[in-house]
């Protein structure tokens, strides 16, 4: 998998399906993810996850993230999409890569033992990613953040995520520098990263704050191969042009915004592919407040006004 000067647009619960996947790939965005999907839920044959797998575009290259805690359970996952993909099935033949998150700080998910409360559990780590590797049939790599709190920041435990994670030699880690228990407007520990990055043999995708081309550029001067970018794509999908052109010319460029033109392009393919009635709703609110200038993020698992 070549990751260079990568332009990713991050799993978002509420936010990442198809028709807005496929407005951001139109706008300069290599790779993007499904939401965070439960693993024990796919092989439960649950319809709402696996309506969730809506890869149904080659053109729109896009990545499945799974939250998982037991090794079983992975690899039965893993064989599960093997064999749909061998079988024909579509959406399960688009997906480019699969992701491990565990990042997501939601006291549901850290409360249950997965995502981050994972980190500190080697052997159990150890478990899932060679089970990744071994059964994945696509490129696949893991999103982590620096620990569950400070404590386990100060013990360096993603130093030893890293050094893991090179021994099995997945294709990428994603790496949101900071802990699960910060807050979103908490800032992220640039010299953790820098400390990720130098022991790293696999490409490091910076996680945090990347809202324009400078933002960027810092994440790859460090020595990150790419960037994901999550709520600023919400704001303004064209980010990753303005991104590409930064890097390039050291300019951001004056790009025509056309929030309605985009909302279009987001409900033709919503309409086709029967894209759930929340996903709509939330994002006619958005592009077209937008639209009236009224450039601010509004997570989707919150009550909308």
């Amino acid at each position: 998998m070549n990751i260079q000067n990568a332009l990713w647009l991050s799993p978002m619960e509420g936010v990442s399906d198809l028709g807005f996947r496929s407005v951001c790939v139109k706008r300069g965005a290599d790779l993007t993810f499904t939401e965070m999907i439960r693993a024990e839920a796919i092989l439960r044959n649950n319809k709402a996850t696996t309506d969730l797998i809506d890869c149904y575009l080659e053109d729109v290259p896009t990545g499945l993230q799974l939250l998982v805690s037991k090794p079983d359970v992975l690899k039965q996952t893993l064989e599960l999409i093997t064999k749909k993909r061998e079988e024909g099935e579509l959406r399960y033949q688009n997906i480019r890569c699969i992701d491990l998150n565990f990042g997501c700080p939601s006291q549901d998910v850290i409360s249950k033992g997965s995502g981050p409360a994972l980190l500190k559990r080697r052997a159990r780590m150890r478990e899932l990613l060679t089970v990744l590797k071994q059964y994945s049939p696509v490129p696949c790599g893991i999103k982590i953040r620096l620990g569950l709190n400070a404590m386990e920041k100060k013990n360096k435990l993603y130093l030893g995520i890293i050094e893991l994670v090179n021994e099995l030699r997945l294709d990428w880690v994603t790496v949101h520098p900071k802990t699960a228990d910060q807050d979103s407007m908490s800032p992220i520990d640039f010299q953790a990263l820098k400390e990720i990055i130098s022991i790293a043999k696999i490409p490091i995708i910076g996680n945090g704050f990347i809202t324009d081309g400078p933002s960027a550029k810092k994440m790859f001067d460090l020595g990150c191969s790419g960037v994901m970018i999550a709520r600023q794509a919400v704001i303004n999908p064209w980010v990753f042009e303005e991104i590409r052109q930064y890097l390039k010319t050291g300019n951001t460029p004056l790009i025509k915004k056309d929030h309605l033109a985009a909302l279009q392009e987001y409900e033709m393919i919503a309409e086709k592919y029967g894209t759930k009635e929340k996903y709509r709703q939330y994002h006619q609110k958005t592009f077209q407040d937008h639209s009236k200038g009224k450039l601010g993020y509004h997570s989707p698992t919150k009550n909308y006004p």
